[in-house]
């Protein structure tokens, strides 16, 4: 297999895994509080720890797929083996399934009680982590397919024809990560409007049944004066530049959120799998070794011909490369977390060359 190939697959080994913890970051119910206050007019007037016990059950996350008729049975939690039956119809199918019709996967799906004039209603969300803000469509038009798939699942679990009036309203919140300067730090909702083109009929019944909510992340971790207290929070949470540690202490004091042991889990795995630290790490490493390679080769060439030489020299020099990119990833991840079964199981790496390294680096490690 071509070293390029050999890169490529491995680096979307690891983005997988990236994507997957991003994921059950945002499903804390804290996070998601904060994500509702700041974007859900419903929400607008609470602090965020008043909403976390709104929020019903446990979040679903697109990796533990729920399908019809599957919403009340025993379930397991593949993170700590907990077993428990989800309540009647809070289990959420994070797969949008109907027969002969395409199949959406939701990041986050859950369901959350808000307060109103005739007491609390319920509600349905979904939250979307995006790496890229122009995918190749637009993401409002994404947005609008989601919510309108959230509503027509409800058939039969949360309404039966022709009681249309018990619909849930529906969100679907996308958090684009690496927005442009123009759209950094913007918080944008689309949603149903009522236009009345002649003449004033009054009330024809609900419509505002569901908003799309587009959060712009900049590049750069927004200041205390840029953009809300939001895009601070989650910029915090997926930037590539700060510690394990520095998260922690900016949750903590500038949004009072404690460290608990899941969410600190979480954190230290973000920033072991973070995109940057992947890259930089093997891009350097191939820089390095393919350098170191070249000018073997052209000794080498000196001896058996310029040309054979440089291509062998080349060939060697990415093989080199990509064991120094393992090496200084391995290195970054046991700097943040020295258990040796976590470093094997989340970077793909023999156990062998993981004991290397901390031998090598000086880390004390832990099985």
């Amino acid at each position: 297999m071509e070293e390029s190939l050999k890169r490529e697959l491995y680096a979307a080994g690891i983005n997988a895994e990236y994507d997957e913890h991003a994921k059950k970051l945002l499903a804390q119910k804290i996070i998601l509080a904060h994500i509702l206050v700041s974007t859900v007019s419903e929400f607008a007037e609470m602090e965020p720890e008043h909403v976390v016990p709104l929020i019903e059950g446990v979040p679903e996350v697109s990796m533990v797929p729920v399908n019809p008729g599957e919403t009340n049975s025993l379930k397991e939690d593949s993170d700590n083996g907990e077993k428990g039956v989800m309540p009647a119809i809070t289990g959420i199918n994070t797969e949008s399934k109907i027969p002969y019709e395409g199949r959406v996967t939701y990041d986050v799906h859950f369901f959350v009680w808000a307060p109103g004039k005739r007491g609390k209603m319920k509600m349905i969300l979904d939250i979307e982590a995006q790496k890229n803000f122009y995918p190749g469509y637009p993401i409002v038009t994404r947005g609008v397919f989601y919510t309108s798939r959230m509503i027509s699942a409800q058939l039969d679990t949360e309404f039966k024809i022709p009681n249309y009036d018990d619909i849930k309203k529906v969100y679907s919140i996308w958090i684009c990560m690496n927005s442009s300067e123009r759209v950094g730090n913007t918080i944008t909702e689309f949603g149903m409007n009522k236009r009345e083109i002649v003449g004033k009929s009054g009330d024809l019944g609900r419509y505002d049944l569901l908003g799309v909510i587009i959060i712009g992340l900049s590049k750069e971790l927004a200041g205390e004066n840029d953009g809300s207290k939001l895009h601070r929070l989650l910029g915090t949470l997926f930037s590539s530049h700060l510690s394990a540690k520095e998260k922690g202490e900016i949750l903590s004091e500038d949004f009072k959120i404690p460290m608990e042991p899941d969410l600190e889990r979480r954190i230290n795995i973000m920033c072991n799998l973070s995109e940057a630290i992947v890259d930089d790490a093997i891009e350097r490493g191939w820089k390095e070794g393919l350098e170191k390679g070249i000018e073997q080769g052209i000794e080498q060439g000196i001896e058996q011909g310029i040309e054979q030489g440089i291509e062998q020299g080349m060939e060697q020099g990415l093989e080199k490369g990509m064991e120094q990119g393992m090496e200084q990833l391995i290195a970054n991840f046991l700097h943040n977390d020295n258990h040796v079964n976590q470093a094997v199981k989340m970077l793909g790496v023999p156990e062998k060359m993981v004991l290397s390294v901390a031998q090598r680096e000086g880390i004390k490690v832990v099985s």
